[in-house]
């Protein structure tokens, strides 16, 4: 149970080397679609630092949290094992990285807060809880409840292409977490207690470094929103070239037989190994999600033990227009100052 992917190795290695030569350059222009910051909003982190994108380029890749052998292993499994082609895939991400400094949003004293967490809390009822039964943590989302043109007038497009980079970056830590868990149980019992933090994770299984994501589409509304799938593109983008391999399975649950339509456009933004880690399910969902996850780790309000985090609350129409008046819409805070 200790080894994963036997054999690939040689495969690692070959994949550091040819990143390490800089044959693959990172492509500013052709990833500027999928930035998180406006130009004026470059993170001070970033800008206060003197020293080029080449040594940045390599102390990125020395950095065990990135660069250890788990993430190598699932940008091959990304790309079927090629090392040319996860080289690429690769070196590309290590560059957005570097332009967009994800890693800011997770502090030295745990995940910062969201500056704009009122507006998420009155109109995108979400909360991270529990895990599957693989140990993978879980993301939970009304999503049918979210009206994206509403929350347009207090949040820019690129700000709610932010956030979901800012909650992969939450779901990162919750897996590997986790993983520490189950893996330093299963290291202390050979004798390998001592290993350094960010080794354990290169002797946890891919199963338990990904996320399960269940999205209720309960209350969905039928009218085509254009401008919510362009923001669900580019956080496709994101997700397939720059975090491979983190969705475990993903859960749309209470889906409507109108969904069909809306699905046959969603799924195009998705490669057909994406697609394949969808369950499209009606009402009828919860003995589907028993089969991946113990009824203690499902809401209650789904038929469950684990009690939903007030952020998951579908709240009232009083009670937004409450929470909102304490949030300026767009056009009252323009131009916007950075927000971390």
């Amino acid at each position: 149970p200790l080894s994963v992917d036997a054999g690939m190795g040689s495969e690692v290695d070959e994949v550091r080397r040819l990143v390490g030569t800089g044959e693959f350059a990172y492509n500013q222009e052709k990833w500027a679609h999928v930035a998180i910051w406006e130009p004026d909003e470059c993170p001070a982190e970033n800008t206060a630092e003197s020293e080029n994108k080449d040594t940045k380029l390599f102390r990125i890749l020395t950095l065990p949290a990135f660069a250890c052998d788990d993430t190598i292993r699932r940008f091959l499994n990304a790309r079927g094992r090629n090392p040319q082609k996860a080289a690429k895939m690769l070196a590309n991400a290590i560059g957005w990285r570097i332009e967009n400094r994800p890693d800011i949003f997770m502090g030295s004293d745990g995940f910062r807060p969201d500056p704009d967490e009122k507006v998420y809390s009155a109109l995108c009822p979400h909360a991270y809880g529990g895990k599957c039964k693989a140990g993978r943590p879980i993301y939970w989302e009304r999503t049918g409840l979210i009206r994206v043109p509403r929350v347009l007038k207090y949040l820019t497009a690129k700000e709610l292409v932010k956030r979901h980079v800012r909650s992969m970056e939450f779901l990162t830590h919750k897996m590997k977490q986790n993983a520490r868990e189950i893996v330093k149980d299963i290291l202390t019992v050979n004798g390998l207690e001592n290993m350094p933090s960010e080794c354990i994770l290169d002797y946890a299984t891919p199963d338990f470094l990904k996320a399960v994501v269940i999205m209720d589409l309960e209350g969905l509304s039928m009218a085509l929103d254009t401008q919510g799938l362009s923001i669900f593109r580019k956080c496709m983008t994101i997700d397939q070239n720059f975090y491979p391999e983190r969705l475990g399975i993903c859960f749309i649950i209470n889906a409507p037989w109108s969904f069909t339509a809306i699905w046959s456009m969603a799924k195009m933004f998705m490669n057909e190994a994406t697609q394949k880690k969808f369950r499209i399910l009606g009402s009828g969902y919860l003995e589907e999600m028993k089969k991946e996850i113990e009824l203690e780790n499902i809401f209650e309000c789904y038929g469950g033990g684990l009690q939903e985090p007030d952020t998951f609350t579908a709240r009232s129409e009083e009670i937004k227009v409450e929470i909102l008046s304490k949030c300026k819409p767009n056009e009252e805070r323009m131009p916007r100052a950075r927000t971390i």
